[in-house]
C-alpha cells in the first residue's frame, strides 16, 4: 500500500508531540512493508528514518495564524497533487495539513485517516485574537469539523475529544481513541544532585499553555522555600511576556529560561528537576487533550502537578501519579508544589506512580494500535 504521511508540525527538528507521534507512525507503516512518503516540514532534510521526505516550510505562528495556514496549504496542495493518483492512504496529523484533501477526494480514489491531537480552531475561539480572527473564527470552526467529518476514520487522543467530535456531528463509529505516549527508551528517571529543589515547565510557551500562572505561583513558592529554583524550557510567542512577568514579580533571578531546543536537549533538563508542572487553563481546547509533557514527566521521574482537566484526568489519578489543583488558581498551584517540596515521601510516591502509569503509554504499545486502525480503515 502506498501511504503518504503528513503534518504541519516540524518533523526535523522535532517540535511538538504531534510531530513525534506522526514520525513514529510513518516508521511503523514502513516496518510493515508499506511504501511510505513523508510530506512535512523537515528543514530541508530529504530522508527521515530511511523514509523519503518531501519538505516544505512550516506555518509561522508569529503573525496571522490563519494567513500562514492558508499559505502552507497552497504549498502542500502542490505536493499532494504530485502523488494523489498513486496513493492508497493519506495519514495526516491534525486538520491544518488536511484542509485540501476533501477537495481532492472527488478526483482521486485514496482513503484518508486523520490523527487529531488538537482541534486548532477551538484555540482561536478561546483566545484573545485580532478582529479579523474573531470574525473568521465561526467559519474556521465549521470548516475544521467539516474536514474532520470528511475523513474515512478519525483517531483522537482522549474520550473527551471524541465526545466533542460527536457533538459536532462526527459519527461515533468513525472515531477511535488512542492516547499519546512517551519515549521511555530515551528518557531517564535518574536525577542530578540538587534536583529536589527544582521545578520545571517543559514545552512550548504559548497562550494556551498558561505559563504565566506558573510565574505568578513562583513568589508564593519562593516565600516558603528560599532555595527553590524554576526552569521554563521551551520557546514560544509568550516567552518574552513570561520573562518580563518574572522580572516584575522579583523571581527572575531564580529562573532559567530557554528558547526552542532540540528534543533530546530539552528533555535533559528533567534530570535537573524533581517536579513538573502543567498550568494550562481549563478551556475547551485544553480540556480535551492530555499534552505530551505529562507522559514525559512521568517517564522522567518527575512528580507532576497539573490543573485539573478532563483529558488528563482520564489517564491520571490524583494523589497516585499526579497532584491536581483548580484551574487558574496560582495559590493552589503553589500549595501543591510546596507539598511536594516539603514531603519527600509524597514527592517520591507521586513520581513512582507516574513511572508505573507510563508503562501503559509507551510508543512501542501505542504506535502499532494507531497504524492498525489506519490500515483497517485505509483499504480501498
Amino acid at each position: 500500500m502506498r501511504v503518504i504521511v503528513s503534518t504541519h508540525d516540524s518533523m526535523a527538528p522535532i517540535r511538538g508531540g504531534g510531530a513525534l507521534r506522526t514520525l513514529k507512525c510513518a516508521v511503523e507503516f514502513r516496518r510493515r512493508g508499506h511504501d511510505v512518503l513523508i510530506i512535512a516540514p523537515t528543514d530541508g532534510i530529504g530522508e527521515l528514518e530511511g523514509i523519503k521526505t518531501h519538505w516544505l516550510h512550516a506555518p509561522r505562528k508569529q503573525r496571522s495564524q490563519i494567513l500562514s495556514s492558508l499559505k502552507f496549504n497552497v504549498r502542500l496542495l502542490r505536493k499532494f497533487l504530485q502523488f494523489a493518483g498513486q496513493t492508497d492512504l493519506f495519514f495526516v496529523h491534525n486538520t491544518i495539513a488536511a484542509a485540501t484533501l476533501p477537495f481532492l477526494r472527488p478526483f482521486f480514489p485514496f482513503k484518508f485517516v486523520l490523527d487529531v491531537t488538537d482541534v486548532h480552531a477551538e484555540y482561536l475561539a478561546a483566545a484573545k485574537c485580532n478582529v479579523i480572527e474573531r470574525l473568521l473564527t465561526p467559519l474556521i470552526l465549521a470548516a475544521e469539523y467539516w474536514i474532520i467529518n470528511s475523513a474515512d476514520h478519525v483517531i483522537v487522543v482522549t474520550e473527551a475529544m471524541k465526545e466533542l467530535l460527536i457533538k459536532n456531528r462526527v459519527p461515533a463509529r468513525k472515531i477511535s481513541v488512542v492516547y499519546d505516549a512517551a519515549e521511555t527508551d530515551k528518557i531517564s528517571p535518574e536525577k542530578a544532585p540538587g534536583s529536589e529543589k527544582a521545578v520545571i515547565h517543559l514545552g512550548s510557551v504559548d497562550r494556551q499553555h498558561g505559563v504565566d500562572l506558573f510565574i505568578r505561583a513562583m513568589p508564593l513558592i519562593a516565600a516558603r522555600h528560599q532555595d527553590v529554583k524554576f526552569m521554563v524550557v521551551g520557546g514560544g510567542r509568550e516567552l518574552p511576556n513570561v520573562m518580563a512577568l518574572a522580572g516584575e514579580l522579583g523571581v527572575a533571578d531564580r529562573c532559567l529560561f530557554t528558547d526552542y531546543l532540540p528534543c533530546g536537549e530539552a528533555r535533559g533538563y528533567m534530570r535537573e528537576a524533581a517536579i513538573g508542572v502543567i498550568p494550562r487553563l481549563d478551556t475547551l481546547p485544553n480540556r480535551i487533550v492530555t499534552t505530551l509533557k505529562i507522559y514525559e514527566y512521568w517517564a522522567g521521574g518527575l512528580a507532576s502537578v497539573s490543573s485539573r482537566m478532563d483529558g488528563i484526568a482520564e489517564i491520571a489519578e490524583d494523589g497516585r501519579d499526579i497532584l491536581f489543583f483548580p484551574s487558574g488558581d496560582a495559590k493552589a498551584m503553589a500549595d501543591a508544589v510546596c507539598r511536594l517540596l516539603e514531603d519527600e515521601g509524597l514527592r517520591r510516591g507521586i513520581a513512582a506512580g507516574g513511572l508505573e502509569t507510563v508503562k501503559k503509554h509507551t510508543w512501542e504499545n501505542t504506535t502499532p494500535r494507531i497504524v492498525d486502525i489506519a490500515i483497517q480503515n485505509g483499504k480501498r
